[in-house]
């Protein structure tokens, strides 16, 4: 399911939201203070009369207009034109007929609207704008709205469900094509005025109605601001809402759920062209995941329209059957897979804003939305991780399926919210479901759901009339009255802000005169408090390399030797006395052979997406043949090298990206933190750019994998021993045997890779001339400065040591060795006869055991 805004004026769209719509025909796709603006509010009882006081008026205590008299008709008319008139023998007491016959008085200017036949007048829209008041309307910023929270602490309702008994509960029936008496969960009165005041937008076109629309809604300038549609802004309204439980998760005791330097994923279901997630990567840049799921076709996701948010680490999978049917069981459980094969436990939020056209059909959209509904809550419950929240797109909420539904995701959530953020226009249905806090156990609702859909599908099938019209017994649901009250307050609530949106625009419409003067600051007030710029959308400006390279570079481009300067080669004993000072501070990664003119261990800048340049010996920037997106803004020290998987003549290999240190990673400064700290962050970096299942066209045109991009692990010195236990013996292609160091990877049940490291490359973590030693007596390590002959403990660092200790990047790239493989002796344990200009293992080994 996706959506799209839509402007065609032959649909109507008073109903449902066009902010990203997809036709599912062949199925589916905190606030500071409180800045209130008093407006009062109505009861049930009198809004009722309002709605008959505009459809009945009182002919009786209603005077009729006075009429005109005929002096005044005549002033009606322009003095030239009565000038011309006079001339030509006008007499005022006769018509304008030869014989003095015809109608006296003006021909007034016609009120018909769009295709409306001649002599239609819409008395109730005229009496709503004679009416119009504006304490109707009640405007909250931010929003008001409750938590109902789900008091089952020990889980006894969901360790206690079995299939058999949610079996029992569904209620079937033939299909219903009508809402209007449903009225167990809301006022009827409430239901019977929406449903006369959406009818009464039938006689109206298009144009008129999207004019008077973008007039009255206080909210409506906002737009998209910075984003690619209004749905994007939509997203923040609601996290902000929510305290931004979204972009920052935290658990109950305010602890953040995402593990320091680990990602925040995210899935977005049913909402191309991808606004909600634009947002997403807007605030949390690539330091999120996201996972996409929609409808293929004109809707689908348009990430190359993702101004505001880099789409590098989002990933759009369209199911097994590549077409994005969220209907589609095997479709369901492929995206399942694929989602928890790369997030271990599954995503930290699901959102999901699936709609569809339902054109002369809008007081039914909630009964033809039910499978769409039932299918966003499936999806989210098959791979959110506990403790994870959800929100989804709903309109109306009457019907016992529906109810059902809330009922079962309130028993599989801490907390459920429904809410209307005042981006949502006022006049139409939508609401969205807000679950906070997945609990444990939820399988069986999940399955439960699963097989509810497997026989919706099955109806359609063999176009069956039988329908499901309960989920869950109505008498099992009444029993439960607090959740049965928030339910009916919610629907009362949202229906009655619906009505006077539908009155207000119904005036607007037939009185252009009126006008919201308030626009301008709502959508100041609301994207100060959704923290978005009051700025407009713009398209990224395309830079040249040169003028990237110094935005990016900064102080570092008036010392850039860095960028070709060559690592010290490491060839006896003795090299290692002159530059490694303590075991402690140095560190070592392997790195790839030598193999081809592209495998080589340079410095990167990317650009976005496939636009990878390297830097050659020569320090000029050239592009990079290699099929990966990374985040633009970039720079990092690499390598490209061939992964292989398999052994012997079926082996196979494939080009991938290893980061070795960052510089800038998608817009991020790193260079001046601790090495360790540079590497944690670079592997996060790498982690949510890589997408080992994704196929992509190569640049011969071929389908390929897209190229994976890894960081490589830091070593200490000190398990130099370690590391060489860790590689293993691999058979390669030519038959040699060489040394070989596992990927690790998720557990997908893929074949294993390796890859031939051809050489160690070292680096220092702190400066000279500080060195690390260990205090026996404190039982903790503490740097000593050899020129001031002072020390301290790591964890009683003085407040602004961090860049006279710890070295930068730049300061890593002058001092950084590098120990190459020439040949396969030299990493053998216990060689006897050793070649002069050579480095061996053993050599190293030797110096470590004495230096510590």
């Amino acid at each position: 399911m996706s959506s799209s805004e839509s402007d065609n004026e032959n649909s109507f769209e008073i109903v449902e939201d066009e902010d990203h719509q997809n036709n599912v025909s062949s199925s589916s796709d905190d606030s500071d203070e409180e800045a209130e603006e008093p407006r009062s509010s109505m009861n049930n009882n009198s809004m009722a009369n309002f709605m008959n006081r505009e459809r009945d008026p009182d002919p009786e205590n209603d005077p009729p207009p006075p009429k005109k008299l005929k002096s005044e008709w005549v002033k009606s008319y322009s003095d030239k034109v009565m000038n011309l008139m006079m001339k030509m023998g006008y007499d005022e007491s006769k018509g304008l007929g030869k014989m003095g016959q015809g109608r006296l008085e003006p021909v007034q200017h016609s009120e018909q609207k769009g295709r409306r036949g001649l002599g239609l007048h819409l008395d109730d829209l005229s009496t709503a704008a004679v009416k119009w008041d504006a304490s109707l309307e009640e405007i909250k910023i931010p929003e008001e709205f409750t938590w109902l929270k789900n008091n089952d602490h020990n889980n006894e309702f969901l360790d206690g469900l079995s299939m058999e008994e949610l079996s029992n509960w569904v209620v079937n029936g033939p299909k219903k094509l009508t809402i209007d008496d449903e009225t167990r969960f809301c006022d009827p009165h409430i239901l019977k005025n929406i449903l006369t005041s959406k009818s009464a937008f039938d006689q109206l076109s298009g144009p008129d109605m999207r004019k008077a629309r973008t007039r009255s809604n206080p909210f409506e300038t906002i737009r998209g601001c910075i984003f690619q549609n209004r749905a994007a802004v939509k997203m923040a309204n609601m996290d902000s809402m929510c305290d931004f439980m979204f972009t920052n998760p935290v658990d109950k005791e305010g602890c953040s759920l995402v593990r320091e330097k680990n990602l925040l994923y995210f899935a977005d279901v049913c909402a191309g062209p991808g606004g909600f997630s634009e947002y997403v990567l807007y605030k949390k840049s690539w330091e999120a995941k996201g996972f996409g799921f929609t409808l293929k076709g004109d809707n689908d996701f348009k990430l190359e329209d993702f101004y505001a948010g880099s789409p590098e680490t989002f990933d759009p999978y369209y199911g097994v059957k590549d077409n994005g049917d969220v209907y589609d069981t095997e479709n369901q459980e492929s995206f399942q897979d694929y989602v928890l094969k790369q997030t271990e436990t599954g995503v930290h939020f699901v959102m999901a804003d699936g709609g569809f056209s339902v054109k002369n059909q809008e007081n039914i959209q909630e009964i033809l939305s039910k499978q769409l509904y039932l299918c966003q809550c499936l999806m989210a419950l098959s791979i959110l991780r506990e403790k994870g929240h959800f929100v989804c797109k709903m309109f109306d909420l009457f019907t016992p399926f529906s109810v059902g539904l809330i009922y079962l995701m309130y028993k599989c959530f801490e907390e459920i919210a429904i809410i209307k953020p005042n981006t949502s226009r006022p006049a139409n249905s939508e609401r969205y479901l807000v679950c906070k806090w997945r609990k444990q156990n939820i399988t069986t609702i999940h399955d439960h759901l699963k097989q509810i859909n497997i026989r919706l599908n099955e109806s359609k099938i063999r176009d069956s009339d039988e329908d499901i019209y309960e989920l869950v017994n109505v008498d099992i649901m009444m029993d439960d009255k607090e959740f049965i009250k928030y339910i009916t307050d919610t629907n009362n609530e949202i229906g009655r802000n619906q009505i006077v949106g539908l009155i207000k625009i119904a005036a607007f419409c037939q009185n252009t005169d009126l006008k919201e003067l308030n626009q301008e600051k709502f959508k100041k007030d609301c994207l100060e408090l959704w923290k978005l710029p009051d700025q407009m959308r713009k398209a990224p400006v395309v830079k040249s390399t040169e003028a990237l390279l110094s935005e990016l570079l900064q102080s570092y481009k008036e010392d850039s030797k860095f960028l070709t300067k060559k690592p010290f080669s490491l060839t006896s004993p003795t090299d290692l006395e002159q530059h490694i000072r303590g075991i402690r501070e140095w560190f070592f990664v392997p790195v790839g052979r030598d193999e081809t003119s592209q495998n080589v261990k340079t410095l990167f800048l990317c650009k976005g997406k496939n636009n990878i340049l390297n830097c050659n010996q020569n320090g000029k920037w050239e592009p990079v043949e290699c099929t990966v997106d990374i985040s633009p803004n970039t720079i990092f020290f690499g390598e490209i090298l061939s992964e292989l998987i398999g052994e012997g003549r079926s082996q196979n290999k494939q080009t991938a990206v290893h980061i070795i240190d960052g510089l800038v990673l998608g817009g991020k400064d790193i260079r001046k933190l601790p090495l360790k700290e540079r590497i944690k962050i670079c592997d996060q970096f790498a982690r949510s750019l890589n997408k080992p299942y994704k196929m992509v066209n190569g640049f011969d045109g071929t389908q390929k994998p897209m190229a994976p991009i890894r960081c490589k692990r830091l070593y200490p010195l000190e398990d130099f021993n370690e590391f060489f236990y860790e590689m293993q013996q691999y058979k390669l292609k030519d038959g040699s045997q060489r040394f070989g160091l596992r990927i690790r990877q998720n557990a997908d049940n893929r074949q294993e890779r390796f890859y031939v490291p051809g050489g160690l490359m070292f680096f220092t973590e702190i400066n000279n001339p500080y060195s690390i030693h260990f205090s026996k007596s404190q039982q903790k390590f503490y740097y000593f400065n050899h020129r001031t002959k002072t020390s301290f403990f790591m964890d009683q660092l003085p407040q602004g040591i961090g860049p006279e200790l710890f070295t930068s990047f730049r300061g890593n790239m002058y001092t950084r060795l590098y120990w190459q493989w020439e040949n396969v002796l030299q990493v053998q344990e216990d060689v006897t006869q050793k070649s002069a200009g050579i480095l061996f293992r053993d050599d190293i080994k030797e110096f470590i055991r004495k230096t510590l």
